[in-house]
């Protein structure tokens, strides 16, 4: 149930109008929030006794405000724009459109002939003040509506240009906004089934996702679609061609770094956990995963031991891979750097390619969901849900706030504040804008994709992990 006011969302009242004083001027506003005037749109005043008290308290002829009054009676025009959105919702199945508003009765009956059939056919049910005898921001006002349509407070929805009548709604159960920026597209996530929506979205994408950096740049890459492979688990979601070993970051010619780009044991270690690997390739590949295991017992990133790069992430990403194996015995100092890193809150900045914090607390997520080592998850599991708690309601983009909340569905901890904003960012055509998911270092060029931050988004929001 979408409950919208009248004046401030539908209407504009040209507040800013003034009425010649004895000693200067005063504006429609300031004359619309005295008591008297309050008490014209609960039927307490008629027009004449209004009018009368408000000349004499401002000090103008009441036969001028009379006049003004009846000119904007006659002249009022709607938002068309903003109608449209409510008669667009409302061929939401189940979505009916009420409208809430503080009007005196003279005001009500002269806009009932002002504006069109268009206009008054998009409200299921009408409420104005003076017909309850009561404005808002008064709960009896709402309370008054919920009992004559018989809906529970949760089940409804207030758009109101004023805080106050908002918060008063809210008081009661009921939610709502006044903040009226971007409004058809909040309504649409109010709705709809954001993960349908976002289903939808990634299909008709046909599997191109390009990734890209903040100026819009492509770059061809393989991580990003087997991230969204093992979020959803649908292949015909993502164009992969796989390589006979190893894989590269890099799908097409590389960017921002050198011409020849060596394969690295981060993508890999994702392709093998997320991919059908036959079980002797899978094995050998994790042996020569060993080769690059430096001094500190530590993964590299890169087939290339002219680039001796160490990352938290994909230290842990390669950990996960060798416990999907049954291996994880053969990285004992990656899991021990991997508790005190998690111990001591060293992820909380992202490390050098990734940007959050989120990224090495939902990748300890899977470390735990691959593993069946009941000891690493004695030692892992209390430490990581008291971390992620710690993080719920820390801002965060769409990406960001994906893993989090596919972390606490692993550790089953409740994120509703999370949730909520996730939803709110959907876009109209049912995708999430692109979220910075990792850096290139040497160009400080930021890398995202919206099918990926959708699919964790859908993943995310449908409650899987």
């Amino acid at each position: 149930m979408i409950l919208v006011d009248l004046g401030g969302v539908l209407f504009h009242p040209p507040v800013q109008c003034t009425l010649a004083t004895a000693d200067s001027s005063v504006t429609l506003g300031r004359i619309m929030s005295t008591s008297a005037w309050m008490d014209y749109e609960v039927g307490k005043l008629d027009d004449e006794q209004c009018f009368n008290k408000l000349a004499e308290q401002f000090g103008f002829k009441a036969s001028d405000l009379k006049a003004m009054i009846h000119n904007l009676r006659e002249t009022t025009a709607y938002d068309k724009e903003t109608l449209f959105t409510f008669r667009t919702l409302k061929r939401t199945p189940g979505v009916e459109i009420v409208l809430v508003s503080n009007i005196s009765a003279m005001d009500y009956q002269a806009l009932r002939k002002t504006f069109d059939d268009e206009f008054w056919s998009t409200f299921d049910h009408i409420f104005t003040s003076s017909m309850l005898g009561v404005r808002k921001p008064s709960p009896r006002f709402y309370r008054h509506v919920l009992r004559a349509l018989r809906v529970e407070p949760q089940n409804t929805f207030l758009i109101d240009d004023r805080q106050e009548n908002v918060l008063s709604a809210r008081s009661i159960g009921m939610r709502g906004t006044a903040n009226l920026v971007g409004l058809p597209r909040r309504l649409t996530n109010l709705v709809g089934d954001p993960v349908e929506r976002g289903l939808t979205f990634l299909r008709q994408q046909a599997g191109v996702f390009p990734s890209v950096t903040q100026e819009g740049v492509a770059v061809d890459e393989n991580y990003a679609p087997l991230l969204i492979l093992e979020a959803l688990k649908d292949r015909s979601l993502v164009n992969l061609k796989c390589p006979p070993r190893l894989w590269n970051f890099f799908s097409g010619s590389p960017k921002y770094t050198t011409e020849v780009y060596p394969d690295d044991l981060d993508t890999t270690s994702l392709a093998l956990t997320t991919l059908n690997y036959d079980s002797d390739l899978a094995h050998s590949i994790l042996d020569e995963m060993l080769d690059y295991v430096d001094e500190d017992g530590f993964v590299q990133t890169y087939t290339d031991r002219s680039r001796p790069r160490v990352d938290a992430v994909i230290a842990l990403n390669v950990l996960i891979t060798f416990h999907t194996y049954g291996r994880g015995y053969e990285l004992p100092q990656t899991l021990d750097w991997m508790h005190s890193i998690l111990t001591h809150r060293a992820y909380i900045d992202g490390t050098r390619y990734y940007s959050t914090a989120e990224w090495f607390l939902y990748y300890l997520s899977r470390l735990l969901a691959r593993s069946n080592d009941p000891l690493l998850h004695q030692r892992l599991k209390p430490l990581l849900r008291t971390r992620v708690t710690e993080r719920v309601g820390v801002n965060g983009d769409a990406f960001c706030l994906g893993m989090r909340l596919l972390t606490c569905n692993f550790l089953e901890i409740e994120n509703f504040q999370d949730r909520e904003r996730l939803a709110e960012m959907q876009c109209e055509d049912g995708g999430w804008e692109p979220s910075c998911m990792y850096f290139f270092p040497s160009e400080r060029k930021e890398i995202g994709n919206r099918g990926l931050t959708s699919a964790f988004a859908v993943a995310a929001l449908r409650g899987g992990v």
